[in-house]
């Protein structure tokens, strides 16, 4: 599997209230032993406050491989072990003050990290009950300093927790990042995110070059997978929104979709199109106030599960196998 490494947000990228949707996918998982491995290296990295030793860095990077290669070459850039000047330039990152007191904020929101662990667990059950043959990864929290919020590689799921300080966290103010991408920068979104990160490098789409409606299937069958694995999340945290923009996208359904077909937009290459309908943005560009980005994700996930409950026969599996955006779309019957 390919190493991929993911900003505040997902570039790619349900409830509102539970008794509007009836979720099939909420099943029991409680029979299904799984041990969910978790490692802090944030903690090993940063507890001594002096320079690690040679020694030090050694063990720590035998103890955290091939996440420890990944964090240096790809996270924050200095290069690996083998580099000249290593340790000087690691050294630099974990005694740097502002990393510092990047890290004190971190124990401070999340000293007690069993909570989402608990979340994660039980996230991996209803995965391992779908996919009882694919390994389970072990998760390791980081600090990125404000590079990636989601890692992955052999084996392991990443979690940059410097990326989930709140939306008014005063760095990431500092850095100019936009409000829509900071609204979903905190604990809340935090296991939410670090999923759909996951599932998006375990599923990557296949076409080199897909039209809207494969794109928008593909989100859709991955935000799917999601609900399968988080079933009594909040539906907006699930299409990474907030719950204003579930709304709007719920209110609005029909004029998306009338939109999408009045304007023969479902079978568009048209990259502009495409980014349009699939890419991150405050706003879909052209749609009225209060319109979220990323509406074809939201659309794609209508149609799959329009597409689930006509056919039932079809398992999970089954689903992320189907790489037929038009036979997905055609047996969905979708009818907004």
């Amino acid at each position: 599997m390919k190493n991929k490494f993911y900003l505040s947000t997902l570039v790619f990228l349900f409830l509102g209230v539970h008794s509007c949707y009836n979720n099939p996918l909420d099943i029991d998982v409680s029979a299904v032993e799984l041990n969910l491995e978790v490692k802090s290296f944030e903690k090993d990295l940063f507890l001594k406050a002096g320079n690690l030793s040679n020694d030090e860095i050694e063990k720590l990077a035998v103890n955290y491989q091939p996440f420890f290669d990944d964090f240096t070459n790809e996270i924050i850039n200095i290069g690996d072990a083998r580099r000249g000047g290593f340790n000087f330039l690691i050294n630099a990152f974990r005694t740097d003050p502002e990393i510092r007191d990047v890290y004190a904020d971190v124990q401070k929101q999340f000293s007690d990290f069993s909570p989402y662990q608990k979340e994660l667990t039980d996230a991996f059950k209803h995965y391992k009950h779908y996919f009882p043959k694919e390994e389970i990864p072990t998760i390791i929290t980081y600090i990125s300093g404000f590079n990636y919020a989601i890692a992955t590689g052999k084996n392991y799921l990443g979690i940059g927790l410097d990326m989930f300080l709140g939306k008014d966290y005063k760095p990431y103010i500092q850095l100019q990042l936009p409000e829509y991408k900071r609204e979903i920068m905190t604990k809340d979104y935090l296991v939410s995110s670090v999923l759909l990160g996951w599932i998006s490098t375990e599923y990557e789409m296949q076409e080199t070059q897909p039209n809207l409606l494969s794109e928008m299937i593909h989100q859709g069958k991955i935000i799917y997978l999601l609900d399968a694995l988080i079933p009594k999340e909040k539906a907006s945290k699930k299409v990474s929104y907030t719950e204003e923009q579930y709304n709007w996208c719920k209110q609005n359904t029909k004029q998306i979709w009338f939109y999408l077909m009045d304007n023969k937009l479902l079978f568009t290459k048209e990259t502009s199109q495409i980014i349009k309908f699939m890419g991150e943005a405050p706003f879909t560009q052209g749609f009225p106030e209060g319109s979220p980005g990323r509406i074809g994700h939201w659309m794609g996930w209508e149609i799959v599960k329009a597409y689930m409950e006509t056919n039932p026969e079809v398992s999970l599996t089954q689903l992320m196998q189907e790489t037929d955006a038009q036979l997905i779309l055609n047996k969905s019957n979708y009818k907004p």
